[in-house]
């Protein structure tokens, strides 16, 4: 399984080493078990980690975190020229009674914590995640490793601290992206024959169907009725090999009102005409 780090809230990362590296030749991780976290920014080229018997690749512009006291190790040689900035930290773990911090926490009024709330919440960092529109990001581990050059102990902590709370929103943030894209994959898949208004899927998800369909096509790389086509064409593929039905039939069965704009669809996509498509599959008709 993964092994993710746990952040409290409250407490302040301690950055032991934090630097700028790069290969010139080949280079195969350090196999060990360290007593320190790390924390890794790909510049440029790739790398390959191994972290209990997991292996990930690493790309530009993702972010990678490995969890002190976790065997990992490399077996192929990182891509000459790969350079990267990193971070060997040491930082508390949460207790058993602490929870993870919501999404959003939003007040209507104005309130005053409890000392209770100090030791009340943890942040869940993502194992790898994606940076290449976040450029606080990349800021924020150069500002990082020049106060840790300059020996500003506390700048460099709270640095660090911003990688993380970043990271962990935008993780969040994704996992909220595809479980909206879910949603809406789940209610096309039932009703894409029949058809769909805006309004069915703004019901759908709770989204405005503008945002769903921004949504949906970040996550899937469809539009939400390139999504709805391609699920008809592959049933409209199935009816041609599995069944005898005339191409006006499948058409009809698909969803399509029009058989000859079936017919085009289908061969823009396809390649070919639904009854030649059908052809190789059933020899002799």
């Amino acid at each position: 399984m993964e092994h993710l780090l746990k952040i409290p809230c409250t407490a302040m990362p301690f950055v032991s080493e934090a630097d700028y590296s790069v290969t010139l030749a080949p280079m195969i991780h350090a196999d060990r078990t360290a007593p320190f976290h790390v924390a890794i920014y790909l510049l440029q080229g790739s790398m390959e980690i191994i972290e209990d018997g997991i292996p990930y690749r690493i790309m530009p512009d993702q972010v990678f975190f490995l969890k002190s006291g976790i065997h990992h190790w490399g077996n192929r040689s990182f891509e000459i020229g790969s350079s990267w900035y990193y971070a060997h930290f040491y930082c508390d773990a949460p207790s058993s009674c602490m929870e993870e911090l919501p999404r959003g926490i939003y007040y209507d009024e104005r309130i005053s914590l409890k000392p209770s709330e100090k030791d009340r919440y943890f942040i869940t960092l993502p194992k790898l995640i994606n940076c290449e529109e976040k450029t606080q990001i990349k800021r924020n581990f150069e500002k990082m490793i020049e106060a840790h050059i300059h020996g500003n102990i506390p700048q460099t902590s709270i640095r660090l601290w911003q990688i993380f709370l970043e990271c962990a929103q935008n993780a969040q943030d994704d996992k909220v992206s595809n479980g909206y894209a879910e949603q809406i994959q789940n209610y096309v898949r039932q009703h894409y024959i029949d058809g769909f208004t805006s309004a069915q899927i703004q019901e759908a998800c709770g989204l405005s169907y503008k945002y769903a369909g921004t949504l949906f096509k970040e996550v899937t790389g469809q539009t939400i009725k390139e999504y709805q086509c391609t699920l008809r064409l592959r049933k409209a593929e199935q009816l041609l090999k599995e069944t005898n039905k005339s191409i006006t039939e499948i058409a009809q069965l698909t969803g399509f009102s029009d058989v000859f704009y079936f017919s085009k669809i289908f061969h823009r996509k396809k390649g070919c005409p639904p009854g030649e498509y059908r052809k190789t599959y059933i020899p002799g008709i």
